[in-house]
């Protein structure tokens, strides 16, 4: 449990906050390639750390990940034309390349190069293990793209989804750590069954936690006591590894 003010610094993940800097030292996954499957496609809104950017693949195949609204007058880039390698405004036609640059503005005099002073955020991308990943932080402490095992993977070796979690990142992580609760919620064994399974576990006997500290975050086995058929004990272990920022592997 944490308390309140715990709670408040590792969740406020906004730009500025001790969190939302940790969080964007990291690449993070934003899409799937399948949400921008096709150059020119109608962009989409993403939603992270706190900031309201919109993402789409140009005519080049590049992804762009930009601040959502136009800097001329704040309209939504999301209902912008994706087109010619870049996202046009549609209110007055200013144009974004991936890297979020004007890079055309129809209604001011090319002699006048304005358009050259006007830059939008826009963050790094790279597609990889079947997801498209995003850069936040400072540009000098980029670190290097994603290359853990499974990302590394063939097409033909690995399974990419998403769901809608209604909580925030630290709840989720806390779901995906927590040994005690996969006996009950995740069983996936009618009820008759369940209490055959709990049977074998010595009753009344909590898992013992073992816990090891990574350079990448930790490691720990969830040791259960337990009774055999023939009445002999053993230990039935459960082992996760934890991967900062949030990825768990078990």
């Amino acid at each position: 449990m944490l308390a309140r003010e715990q709670n408040e610094l590792i969740t406020r993940v906004g730009r500025g906050t001790p969190m939302g800097e940790v969080l964007r030292r990291y690449w993070l996954p934003v899409l799937l390639p399948i949400d921008l499957a096709e150059p020119d496609g109608p962009p989409m809104r993403v939603k992270i750390l706190g900031e309201e950017l919109v993402a789409f693949r140009d005519t080049s195949g590049r992804i762009g990940l930009l601040d959502e609204y136009c800097a001329h007058r704040c309209a939504s880039l999301f209902l912008g034309r994706n087109e010619e390698d870049g996202l046009r405004c549609v209110f007055h036609g200013w144009k974004y390349d991936v890297n979020g640059h004007c890079i055309d503005m129809p209604n001011e005099p090319p002699d006048t190069r304005f358009q050259e002073r006007i830059h939008l955020r826009a963050y790094p991308t790279v597609e990889r293990g079947g997801l498209i990943w995003a850069y936040l932080g400072p540009a000098d402490k980029q670190p290097d793209p994603p290359a853990m095992e499974w990302v590394r993977a063939p097409e033909s070796h690995r399974h990419v989804s998403k769901t809608l979690e209604f909580c925030n990142y630290v709840q989720a992580i806390e779901g995906g750590i927590d040994t005690v609760h996969s006996n009950f919620l995740h069983g996936g064994l009618p009820p008759s069954k369940r209490a055959e399974q709990r049977s074998t576990l010595r009753q009344g006997a909590p898992p013992r936690l073992e816990v090891e500290r990574t350079d990448y975050g930790f490691r720990y086995a969830g040791v259960y006591p337990r009774v055999e058929a023939d009445g002999s004990e053993s230990d039935y272990v459960r082992i996760y590894q934890f991967v900062m920022p949030f990825q768990q592997f078990r």
